[in-house]
C-alpha cells in the first residue's frame, strides 16, 4: 500500500515538473520580442514554418554550422503533458572548428555547446528565429581567448539570422 502511494506521489511530482517546464516555455515564447536584450539575436520573418526551418538549416550550413540536435518542443510537450503549442523547434548548431578551438581555451565549454537556435511559430505566418548571443554568454567566463572566438561565432550567427 505504501509502495502504491509513493508511486502516485512520484507520478504527481513528475507531472508537476513537466508543467513547470511548459509554463517556463510559454513565458519565454509569449513575449520575447518585448525584451530588447543583448543576450539574443533574433528576427521575425514571414513564411511557412517548415520552409523557414529549412532555410535556417541551409543558411547555417553555408557558414559551416551543422545541426547536431533537433528538438520539436511542441511535440515533446504534447506527448508528455497533453498540451497544444504552436510549432517550436530547438536546433543545436555547431561549427566543429570553433568548437575545437573553444575546447582548447576552456575544457568545460561543453556545457555551452552546441549553440542553440530556436524557431517558433507566432501568429499567422510569422516565424521568429532566435539565438543566444555567444559574445554575451562568454563574458561570464572571463577568458580573453574565448571572448575573441565568441565574437567570430556571434558574427556568423548574426549574419545568418539578419539575412533571413
Amino acid at each position: 500500500m505504501l509502495y502504491n502511494r509513493n508511486i502516485n506521489i512520484y507520478r504527481t511530482m513528475k507531472k508537476l515538473n513537466y508543467l513547470i517546464i511548459a509554463f517556463a516555455l510559454l513565458i519565454v515564447s509569449g513575449n520575447v520580442s518585448a525584451q530588447q536584450s543583448s543576450m539574443y539575436i533574433k528576427k521575425t520573418v514571414t513564411g511557412d514554418f517548415n520552409q523557414v526551418v529549412e532555410k535556417v538549416v541551409s543558411d547555417f550550413k553555408a557558414v559551416r554550422f551543422g545541426v547536431i540536435t533537433n528538438i520539436d518542443m511542441d511535440k515533446t510537450l504534447e506527448e508528455k503533458l497533453d498540451v497544444d503549442l504552436k510549432p517550436y523547434k530547438i536546433l543545436g548548431i555547431c561549427n566543429p572548428g570553433f568548437a575545437y578551438k573553444a575546447m582548447q581555451a576552456e575544457p568545460n565549454i561543453g556545457v555551452f555547446l552546441p549553440c542553440k537556435v530556436i524557431i517558433k511559430q507566432l501568429e499567422g505566418n510569422q516565424v521568429e528565429v532566435v539565438s543566444s548571443n555567444p559574445s554575451e554568454l562568454m563574458k561570464i567566463l572571463k577568458n580573453k581567448e574565448l571572448d575573441n572566438l565568441a565574437k567570430e561565432v556571434t558574427s556568423d550567427i548574426k549574419s545568418v539570422i539578419e539575412n533571413l
